[in-house]
């Protein structure tokens, strides 16, 4: 019965482009913890004095917009904190390596289109590798892929040196009496 709500719950909200990776869910499970325990002190306090909500992050603000909740709801908070949890627990994990440190506009336009094509809750971890050159390495928990340009050189290393090293002309033998 509870796998049956996380799942009604899961197919209803959605990750925005800003949270890529495992540590960025667990940032915000940890914040809404925080909002969660500053209305209960707050509730114990009572009223009568004027007090103010915790900064909220760009990213839980944005998770917030996206799903249309309003945190000062309880039965939000519950239905992210069901989700949130849901996704660290299940969500298809990526390990992408680059050459270089991507930047934050390529990595939402790949979070993109990997939520539209593989999974809407897929999760990514970004690895440096400089000898890849160009491209990337992609893994999967049972898949290696490797698009880099040190690979496709590799593949392609007898075209490149027919290319650069023609090959050397044929020496006529001579007759044998």
């Amino acid at each position: 019965m509870e796998s049956n709500k996380t799942h009604e719950a899961k197919k209803h909200m959605q990750l925005p482009v800003n949270v890529v990776s495992v540590s960025d869910v667990g940032h915000l499970l940890r914040e809404l913890e925080a909002i969660e325990n500053h209305l209960l002190q707050l509730k114990v306090r009572g009223g009568g004095t004027q007090v103010s909500l915790p900064n909220i992050t760009k990213r839980l603000e944005k998770l917030l917009e996206l799903n249309e909740l309003n945190i000062l709801q309880e039965s939000d908070r519950q239905k992210l904190n069901s989700y949130l949890s849901s996704v660290k627990l299940d969500a298809p994990l990526l390990h992408i390596s680059f050459s270089s440190e991507p930047t934050q506009a390529f990595l939402e336009k790949l979070m993109v289109w990997i939520r539209r094509e593989i999974n809407p809750d897929v999760l990514l971890t970004i690895g440096l590798q400089p000898a890849i050159g160009a491209g990337c390495m992609l893994r999967t928990t049972n898949k290696y892929f490797d698009m880099s340009l040190r690979q496709t050189f590799i593949e392609k290393r007898p075209l490149l040196l027919e290319q650069i090293i023609p090959p050397a002309p044929k020496i006529a033998e001579a007759p044998v009496q």
